[in-house]
């Protein structure tokens, strides 16, 4: 059960009170804690200035293919040659290409916007999610441009190597205990960034021997993390998965850690980093906090956007 909080009013239902509605008079939730503070003690972090792209490749989702979705991440070129707009002797050539992506699968990096989840009929705030978004008017509240951009302090969370080895068995969850190394040092406004090893594992699909839920088995948070972030006050939690374990650790829910940050706390997800690269460059360093910058496309009326966030070390 979530600490109660001042923030919140009392629920009958799991999870027993509703957190940061009405915290704010915005609709940027949680982020409204990166404040100029936050953004200071980031560039502060900083110490060998290297830049480190965390977006995953864009790729084709397995999970998604198996489902009625038409497509997950289509790719194609254009046009590839002489370029058409100038003059027909003007030695200029030019090539250009068309993608899409079906937000919120389980391979290719991205940013929830709040109005993606909703709990009970209810979004963040408590306004009922059919009057936040519908397939018939769309989404007419919590979309990704809220949202704005992202830059403060991270601290890498490094699970594997914290237990001393190369990734998380499939569907092992991120405890609390886990975090409470990080006890003392995230400040509210701050970033977790959670690496569980996933693109060093083999991805247990749905259906194959030994997996445990509809969309395999995954390596996200125990619902218990939420306790630890929430007192944190962390801005938003971004790691190389779904952010949910499959199979969940709850009965309450299968989405657990979805419904508690983006529809109680007001919390954006950032799922499928890669950071792989950037596990190696923070090993030896003893201080794990780096400056984070996040940037989603401004998509009017999307409940989540693509995202290649950048790490400062």
């Amino acid at each position: 059960m979530l600490n109660k909080k001042k923030f919140g009013e009392q629920l009958d239902y799991w999870p027993h009170q509703t957190y940061n509605w009405g915290r704010w008079d915005n609709d940027r939730g949680t982020l409204n804690l990166a404040d100029k503070a936050a953004t200071a003690r980031g560039m502060a972090s900083i110490q060998s200035h290297d830049v480190l792209t965390l977006g995953s490749v864009m790729r084709g989702d397995d999970v998604l293919n198996e489902t009625e979705y038409d497509c997950d991440f289509v790719h194609d070129l254009l046009r590839a040659g002489k370029y058409d707009f100038g003059p027909s002797d003007e030695p200029v050539f030019e090539a250009g290409d068309r993608f899409s992506i079906a937000i919120h699968g389980m391979v290719n990096a991205h940013i929830d916007a709040l109005c993606h989840v909703g709990h009970h009929g209810l979004s963040f705030n408590g306004i009922p999610f059919e009057d936040v978004v519908t397939l018939e008017k769309g989404v007419r509240k919590f979309d990704v441009i809220d949202l704005g951009s992202l830059v403060t302090r991270a601290w890498f969370i490094d699970v594997p190597e914290m237990r001393g080895l190369k990734s998380l068995e499939p569907g092992d969850p991120v405890t609390a205990a886990d975090l409470m190394h990080f006890a003392g040092k995230v400040e509210p406004g701050d970033a977790v960034v959670i690496r569980t090893g996933r693109f060093a594992a083999k991805v247990v699909l749905p259906g194959e021997d030994g997996s445990l839920d509809d969309h395999g088995n995954w390596c996200g948070l125990h619902v218990d993390c939420i306790d630890v972030l929430a007192d944190w006050d962390v801005t938003t939690i971004a790691t190389d998965g779904p952010g949910d374990n499959f199979p969940s650790t709850t009965p309450h829910c299968s989405v657990p850690i979805h419904v508690l940050t983006e529809v109680y706390l007001g919390l954006p997800l950032i799922h499928h980093l890669d950071l792989e690269q950037l596990s190696g460059k923070m090993a030896s360093r003893e201080d794990k906090s780096f400056l984070f910058m996040a940037a989603p496309l401004q998509i009017k009326g999307g409940t989540g956007s693509p995202l290649s966030p950048l790490a400062v070390i």
